[in-house]
């Protein structure tokens, strides 16, 4: 069969990018779909392979950005995946920023802004990511659709948790996850619990000499998504108290697998961890104690419905011919 679909897939080694394109091999693995043509897998998104993605011969069907940045040459609807956050920030966000992230972060802005005005669609993974594209590009508003990304309920290994909450966090300057570790690690040592340890995809590099030495603190590293899977399922709960997000896999993978998520009371945590979050106020220390006590404590059914992947890709890649 001839390829109706041009997926690229480039860009995303790590991080929720990575998380989603594991999804899309499993499902087109599952599916043998042979009318989708992937590209890019492996290539690291630089303007060299945006050039010379516009080069394939565009397919009679759609032709699918996964990366931020849209097809531009004619031919075929174009669908892009807007799943940055830091390219669609309000001023105050951006204020806050290490300078050369900022600078960097403008430029990369610049040409998904550019860019997003050649696609048909403006898929995002949350009802919040959509509000940040259309404040920023009011124009294309309506073609903006949100979407909850994919997880996989396999993908979610049930065993005996232990007394653990993990916070599978990659660390970033803009994250302050220093500073939000040693908000956690307070709120636990006032529950009263000696047995409760953290565990930390971070190295003894990446925080305080003080918090590496620390009897509750378990430095794990950056771990692969076997890896931290395994790891995952073995926890009690999950600690995710970034703000700047266009989704938050830990949030979604939470909800499927019936674990308490430890996370800001916002409107986008709420709607993808749904029952599973125990949300907080940053800044306040009560809430974050309150909030970590009931995720200790609380048992929470799995719901892997809103994250269905065959539903997703069948309606992002459009069904098979």
């Amino acid at each position: 069969m001839t390829a109706t679909v041009l997926v690229d897939a480039a860009g995303a080694m790590t991080g929720g990018g990575a998380r989603f394109r594991t999804e899309l091999y499993q499902h087109l693995a599952r599916t043998g779909r042979d009318d989708i043509r992937l590209v890019g897998v492996g290539r690291r998104l630089k303007p060299a392979w945006l050039l010379r993605r516009e080069m394939f011969r565009p397919p009679r069907g759609r032709r699918v950005a996964l990366n931020n940045v849209s097809f531009i040459a004619p031919g075929g609807e174009r669908w892009t995946r807007l799943g940055n956050a830091l390219h669609f920030l309000t001023d105050d966000e951006a204020a806050r920023l290490d300078p050369d992230l900022r600078v960097a972060m403008h430029r990369q802005a610049a040409v998904v802004h550019m860019t997003a005005c050649r696609s048909d669609v403006l898929v995002t993974p949350s009802t919040a990511m959509a509000e940040r594209v259309q404040r920023t590009l009011p124009g294309l508003a309506s073609r903006v659709v949100p979407r909850l990304n994919p997880v996989s309920p396999d993908s979610i290994r049930t065993v005996q948790r232990d007394r653990a909450i993990l916070c599978p966090v990659l660390f970033a300057p803009y994250k302050q996850m220093v500073e939000r570790l040693t908000e956690l690690l307070e709120a636990i040592e006032e529950c009263g619990d000696p047995s409760v340890r953290v565990r930390v995809t971070a190295d003894r590099a990446e925080v305080p000499e003080a918090m590496a030495c620390q009897p509750r603190v378990d430095l794990v590293g950056r771990l692969g998504l076997e890896e931290l899977r395994d790891l995952r399922s073995r926890s009690r709960a999950i600690y995710f108290p970034t703000g700047i997000e266009s989704f938050g896999y830990p949030l979604a993978e939470a909800r499927v697998s019936g674990q308490p998520v430890i996370a800001r009371d916002t409107e986008q945590n709420r709607e993808i961890a749904g029952p599973a979050l125990c949300g907080f106020t940053p800044g306040d220390r009560d809430s974050l104690r309150h909030a970590t006590m009931r995720a200790l404590a609380t048992d929470v059914q799995p719901d892997p419905a809103p994250f269905e992947p065959d539903a997703y890709f069948s309606w992002l890649l459009g069904p098979a011919r």
